[in-house]
């Protein structure tokens, strides 16, 4: 429990291979194979007898519990907690009573409580000074008046606190946005849905509000408290602050896991779904100023530039909503609940606030259209959509419901409408934050063809092929994969009859080689065996015969698709790839199916995007 944060001594935060454990267990003569975050969360609990019964920890100097000057009240938080106690290098896990006990600090209790006071003084719901009161307050020569009021903290009240204690963290934002890059899990200590006694005294009991200051608590409480809280943790049940967008919806999909290989459903999903949007869509609007944006929305950790962000979020699934099954050999969840954010930064200026909502919604409701929320949001719920399949888990399926958990569906013939609405309100709402801000947008230059035909008396007959196909070309720079920039991504859409109506499922799955690709090599990229004119978009050059330009292309396991490292087949590892599917539920059991297409470098996309604008029931969305 006490050993150096060192490799080859003990690393909490790593999480190692199972042929690893294996060996660092016989090199110590362990009986068995575990993580050491696991070991060392398995000597705290042996060495702190837990009971029923805890000794109240907050009680002492003389002090009763319950009487005028001495008060405590106990609040559940919804998910995951914890106070970064930064004992031991490059893990959080949270402080350590002498008693063996996690526990809140006093002193972080005293500043969440004066943030809060401050908050409703400036929202004219308490008198002013009243922080000053409570807290103390400097004075003019320098020196300190205390406040009235002592913060003791706050400790478990029973012994639940013990349980699912090993918790993960995996950043995924540059191998999902910019580059197949290196990327890995760690571990953290948290609590997992804790119940907790918070004490408070007062020295001037007659002059001490109770009602008014647990008042005041319960707002701190609703605003977060610990650390992670930008990622839905030390939350309780009711969020509290300038709630800027909220939403209700239901969603399916594969669970996350915990590295003991618990399940569970992670709230911060969202968080991380539209953060990473927010960085595709800034990104292609200034790529060098996209990550500093994004974090003084969100928050950021990067060194040297860590803050706070204006946003924070919170997710209240409904009661007993949450439901569990086991299919293909994993575990999915199915929940319904309420998404919403608020406003727990400070902005620059009063009048932004119009913008931050509208950002917020969009950005939100971008993710929602395009993709969905947690694992596999790349792909529409297999189950639902390509139900013979059964290997494993593929895809989520997210959509918006009433008050009532009904469908908020729209019709067929809106669709493509919403939907091209949709998209270009999310990147002017992007743009018009930047321009509030005062950032610098850089418009990358437009290459993408609108699929509007050409007035007629402007067609040349001989070009009647070329109508309505995209033109790509390729950037010239070497930029993030998934910059949201008109000569790198293109989004199309198509009204499907039914569940099993995708025209893209089985494409993802068929190892069918089309007649206008070449045969099929080992490796990830296909390339054609002939090179093509460089100096045509591909999009514009004409297939090998007139009989081969509506064959469907080749995707299975290349760069569009990506993969998951899969033996088997080949000792390919991971890889991400440039392609989204989504089939968003309309009404009369129809779906709008939206595929999009990061083309720019991958052949296989190229192809795909000249097989779908020549499919008349396509549109272009963007």
């Amino acid at each position: 429990m006490y050993r150096a944060q060192l490799e080859g001594r003990c690393q909490l935060h790593r999480i190692y291979k199972q042929r690893d454990l294996q060996e660092i267990a016989k090199e110590e003569g362990l009986g068995k194979a575990q993580q050491y975050s696991v070991r060392w969360v398995n000597q705290w609990l042996e060495v702190r007898e837990v009971g029923e019964n805890i000794a109240h920890p907050l009680l002492g100097d003389n002090l009763a519990e319950g009487s005028a000057e001495f008060q405590t009240k106990k609040w559940c938080i919804s998910w995951r907690f914890v106070t970064n106690g930064g004992k031991d290098d490059g893990i959080i896990r949270p402080l350590i009573s002498g008693s063996g006990l996690p526990f809140y600090p006093g002193s972080s209790m005293k500043g969440a409580f004066r943030e809060a006071c401050k908050r409703e003084e400036q929202a004219g719901r308490l008198p002013q000074g009243t922080s000053d009161r409570y807290c103390g307050q400097k004075l003019k020569d320098g020196d300190f008046q205390p406040g009235i009021l002592r913060f003791h903290g706050g400790y478990p009240a029973n012994k639940n606190w013990t349980q699912n204690l090993v918790d993960i963290v995996h950043p995924q934002q540059d191998f999902q946005v910019k580059e197949n890059a290196a990327h890995s899990a760690y571990t953290l200590i948290s609590l997992y849905k804790p119940e907790i006694i918070f004490g408070i005294s007062t020295s001037q009991p007659q002059e001490t509000n109770w009602e008014q200051v647990w008042e005041i608590w319960k707002k701190a409480l609703g605003y977060g408290i610990g650390c992670r809280v930008s990622s839905g943790y030390g939350l309780t049940d009711r969020m509290a602050g300038d709630v800027l967008y909220r939403a209700k919806l239901y969603g399916q999909g594969a669970a996350s896991k915990l590295i003991d290989g618990q399940k569970e459903f992670r709230p911060n999903i969202f968080r991380a779904a539209v953060r990473g949007h927010a960085l595709r869509i800034f990104g292609g609007l200034n790529q060098s100023l996209a990550e500093d944006i994004v974090d003084e929305l969100f928050g950021g950790i990067r060194s040297g530039k860590e803050q706070v962000g204006l946003l924070g979020m919170a997710f209240e699934p409904d009661p007993e909503s949450l439901k569990w099954d086991f299919v293909n050999g994993s575990d999915a969840y199915e929940i319904t609940g309420k998404l919403i954010w608020t406003l727990t930064g400070k902005l620059d200026k009063p009048e932004h606030r119009l913008e931050l909502v509208t950002l917020i919604e969009k950005l939100t409701q971008f993710a929602m259209l395009l993709g969905g929320f947690g694992k596999s949001w790349r792909r529409a719920d297999h189950r639902i959509f390509h139900p013979r399949y059964n290997n494993h888990l593929i895809g989520c399926h997210w959509y918006w419901v009433d008050d009532d958990n009904k469908p908020q569906e729209i019709s067929d013939d809106v669709a493509i409408g919403y939907a091209r609405k949709l998209i270009k309100e999310t990147l002017d709402a992007a743009e018009k934050w930047m321009k509030q801000k005062g950032f610098e947008i850089k418009h990358p230059p437009i290459t993408a063809q609108s699929p509007t035909p050409t007035p007629a008396s402007n067609q040349d007959p001989s070009n009647k092929l070329l109508l309505n196909k995209p033109i790509l070309k390729k950037s010239q720079k070497s930029e993030w994969r998934e910059a949201w920039q008109s000569d790198r991504v293109q989004v199309w859409g198509r009204i499907a009859k039914h569940s099993e109506d995708s025209k893209i499922v089985p494409l993802l799955h068929s190892r069918q080689q089309s007649g206008n690709q070449s045969p099929r090599t080992p490796g990830y990229s296909n390339q054609p065996s002939t090179p093509p004119n460089q100096s045509l978009p591909l999009a514009l050059q004409k297939g090998k015969s007139p009989a081969n330009q509506g064959s469907k292309p080749y995707i299975y396991r290349t760069c569009l698709t990506g993969r998951v490292k899969d033996e088997s087949k080949s000792n390919e590892p991971t890889q991400i790839g440039r392609l989204w599917h989504r089939m968003y539920p309309l009404n009369d059991k129809k779906y709008l199916e939206i595929v999009t297409i990061f083309f720019n470098g991958c052949t296989e996309a190229e192809l795909l995007l000249e097989w779908i604008s020549s499919q008349k029931e396509w549109q272009q969305l963007w």
